[in-house]
């Protein structure tokens, strides 16, 4: 599933996927890898699954166990050391490949982006970068909503370590991380998505569209382990990613404030994060 050096195509720059996760989503995890080797078996990056203290065992992954949860950022923190690699691809347990991986166009886009010595980028571009540098990639701009946005984000080792803060969940990372990411240049994004992704779980429950996808994919779903979305709770989510959507139509540049208007901004429920 992966090779030991990591190397991004002609950059001498080294890159290792990590699945972010913790003990209470270990039921996800023979589920994620079973898509990710189905839909990626050429991927040519180390992988990584970031623990608490159950000892996963999954071929061609490295468990990198961090200790007792204390909150998501604590865990990224800790586990950074222990991955080998110039930059880290962030992968969320919880969003599952459902789409074959064109490997050659992530390499593409990996070298492109190395070459301008970015400090970060989305291959899911939601929002758009807001000015376009070549056909593949463009800049995003200090001032941005979700600057840091952690759906199928690449990082600079070293900038992901600087802007995380102890003590954060992944959602206040994204609206309080994109604060202080606007002291650093280099934030990229992709033009088009590169990856398809299925966002299964969202606070802690399967989504009712993503039971579907996965039954029809065959990966041995078994529910009970955790809870199912109501539907008025998914009535809910699609409020939410209406709101979304209207505000990226929006100037980038007035994203937040706007943002900031709506109730309940930092408990956002279609981030890929949880609490």
């Amino acid at each position: 599933m992966s090779n030991l050096s990591g190397e991004i195509q002609d950059t001498g720059k080294t890159l290792a996927i990590l699945v972010a996760s913790c003990d209470r989503y270990s039921d996800l995890w023979p589920i994620f890898f079973r898509l990710f080797r189905r839909f990626w078996p050429d991927c040519p990056f180390p992988v990584y699954l970031l623990s608490n203290n159950l000892e996963a065992q999954f071929p061609g992954v490295v468990n990198v166990r961090v200790g007792d949860d204390i909150s998501w950022s604590d865990n990224l923190l800790a586990a950074l050391p222990g991955v080998n690699a110039d930059y880290i691809f962030l992968f969320i347990d919880d969003l599952l490949i459902c789409e074959r991986v064109n490997t050659a166009a992530v390499c593409d886009v990996l070298k492109d982006f190395v070459r301008q010595n970015g400090n970060y980028i989305r291959l899911n571009p939601a929002p758009r970068p807001d000015r376009p540098l070549d056909h593949l990639i463009g800049s995003v701009s200090a001032g941005t909503l979700y600057r840091t946005a952690t759906v199928l984000s690449v990082w600079k080792k070293e900038i992901l370590f600087d802007l995380l803060k102890k003590g954060e969940t992944p959602w206040e990372f994204e609206i309080d991380g994109s604060i202080r990411s606007d002291a650093y240049s280099g934030f990229f994004s992709t033009h088009t998505r590169i990856l398809s992704i299925l966002n299964a779980v969202i606070k802690g429950k399967w989504e009712r569209g993503a039971i579907r996808r996965l039954r029809s994919l065959a990966v041995g779903l078994e529910l009970g382990v955790r809870p199912v979305m109501t539907r008025t709770e998914k009535l809910r989510l699609e409020f939410h990613r209406i709101r979304n959507w209207t505000l990226n139509r929006l100037p980038p540049e007035s994203r937040r404030r706007v943002k900031n208007l709506f109730s309940g901004a930092r408990r956002n429920p279609v981030s890929s994060a949880r609490a």
